[in-house]
């Protein structure tokens, strides 16, 4: 299990070439906006190999028998689950900000749709899977999930659009591999992984099997072009700034990545074409990885509830009464998120010849209550927290000797605060609620949209039992039916 530096060290080793900036840097660490989203990752690897946190970091591998980073672990028992989500929000708490480590949730599902092709259609793709992932459990490495295609126009299939190249495809097959054509955008930690996890983002149809592909890549593949995203506080870390980041110590990264004809072994094939299977396997990824929202943001709020409750205290506000009825309004939505993805986890089921996933109602009831609360979330923190986070000076004025005394005079809290702490706090609670590291943005599109969480939750809770049992008793209670 890698250390920290370890990690930082085999990612600088890729020497991954990186568009950002209108230019292109030859090691995509040498970016200060690159490297503070890779700080974060390495503060998780450091979790791990803390022996104050190895018994929550660290399962025992079903594949191999040896100890591995929850991360990297296939659940196997309800209480994975569980785990998985209280770890990620303790990580978060801790960073403020995403922790990256979400590729596990794909693991379950991978094994369990494998096996079930290979059974009716004679492939070999489970074998593959688990190769793949014993060799990420043996050396430690971070995979990116490589998910949401470009999609075009959103109600013509994949293979309709205007441009074939709309959703990721397979172009070329021969004896030795496939050959991919595409790309993959919103790849959040892309240019910091050692691998991709390619998967898709959305059922297909018959007439649309190239575009039903699943496969795993290392970063460095020929053919692979990362362009880093945008963000609103990229120019403040590139300036060097420190207060006007918020979050000085960690920030967070994305890509598109261009797939110009990427070879692919077979070897590292998952599915290639078989369309059938798509509806389950998708659904199940969704129910996996949709419960983790529920510490993910639970941990992201906890950090904003705790400055928000700090400003109020630098303002002389933190007893008012109205104050503390809107940061306990705040404390439920996180205590909730919280409750609704230990509760998906809670009621999991084993796959065959996979591992544990979620209840697929309540985990995607988490993501869509998630996806909706955080906006609550942010009105209450701004309301407490006042104009100063939307008129708040940068700190080369607070630096300025010519006007910086006016600053710390005027931005002074109660009981003699430093203009510097109140700004620092304030700056936090923006990277929070809509910066670099907006819990807003990640809630809402972050591992599915909301009104795809309302659709799967449809689709799973129409044939859930208790509600074939509700519509006869509802008809029951009122006569309708004896």
């Amino acid at each position: 299990m890698r250390t920290g530096s370890e990690y930082l060290q085999s990612i600088r080793e890729m020497n991954l070439p990186l568009y950002i900036d209108g230019g292109k840097v030859d090691n995509a660490l040498d970016h200060p906006a690159v490297r503070a989203a890779a700080e974060a990752v390495a503060f998780t690897f450091d979790l791990v190999s803390d022996e104050r946190c190895r018994d929550m970091m660290t399962r025992t591998s079903h594949l191999t028998g040896e100890p591995v980073p929850i991360f990297q672990h296939v659940p196997q028992s309800v209480d994975d689950l569980v785990a998985k989500v209280k770890v990620t929000r303790f990580c978060n708490r801790r960073l403020g900000i995403c922790s990256f480590r979400c590729i596990q949730n794909a693991y379950a599902p991978l094994l369990y749709i494998t096996a079930k092709v290979d059974a009716e259609r004679g492939t070999s793709y489970h074998r593959h899977a688990v190769n793949w992932i014993r060799y990420m459990q043996e050396n430690d490495f971070l995979a990116c999930p490589a998910i949401t295609d470009p999609k075009g126009h959103r109600k013509i299939r994949a293979c309709d659009q205007p441009d074939p190249d709309m959703y990721l495809r397979v172009v070329k097959k021969d004896s030795e591999g496939i050959v991919l054509r595409g790309a993959k955008l919103h790849q959040t930690g892309a240019a910091i992984s050692h691998e991709k996890l390619v998967l898709p983002c959305t059922t297909h149809r018959r007439g649309s099997e190239d575009y039903a592909v699943a496969c795993a890549i290392p970063t460095t593949t020929p053919g692979l072009i990362h362009i880093s995203v945008r963000h609103s506080q990229d120019d403040r870390r590139v300036e060097g700034a420190e207060i006007d980041l918020g979050n000085f110590r960690y920030g967070v990264h994305e890509c598109v990545v261009i797939f110009d004809d990427v070879f692919v072994p077979w070897e590292r094939v998952f599915l290639c074409g078989e369309v059938d299977y798509l509806d389950e396997f998708v659904g199940l990824f969704g129910s996996s990885h949709r419960p983790t929202t529920g510490g993910c943001k639970a941990g992201w709020a906890d950090v904003l509830i705790a400055a928000t409750q700090l400003v109020a205290r630098y303002h002389g506000l933190e007893d008012a009464s109205h104050v503390r009825d809107k940061l306990l309004d705040m404390m439920a939505i996180s205590e909730t998120m919280y409750s609704c993805g230990v509760a998906a986890a809670m009621h999991g089921y084993e796959l065959p010849n996979g591992g544990y996933v979620a209840d697929p109602v309540l985990a995607n009831n988490t993501k869509y209550y998630a996806s909706r609360a955080v906006f609550d979330l942010i009105r209450l923190a701004e309301d407490i927290t006042g104009g100063i986070l939307a008129c708040c000076p940068s700190e080369k004025e607070l630096r300025n000797p010519e006007i910086g005394h006016y600053l710390e005079r005027f931005f002074k809290g109660a009981h003699d605060v430093p203009a510097e702490h109140r700004i620092r706090m304030v700056r936090l609670i923006e990277n929070i609620s809509w910066g670099l590291g907006s819990i807003l943005h990640s809630a809402t599109h972050g591992g599915g949209s909301g009104q795809a969480c309302k659709m799967e939750l449809f689709e799973f809770s129409r044939h859930a039992p208790h509600r074939a049992e509700a519509m006869e008793y509802a008809q029951r209670l009122c006569g309708v039916m004896q």
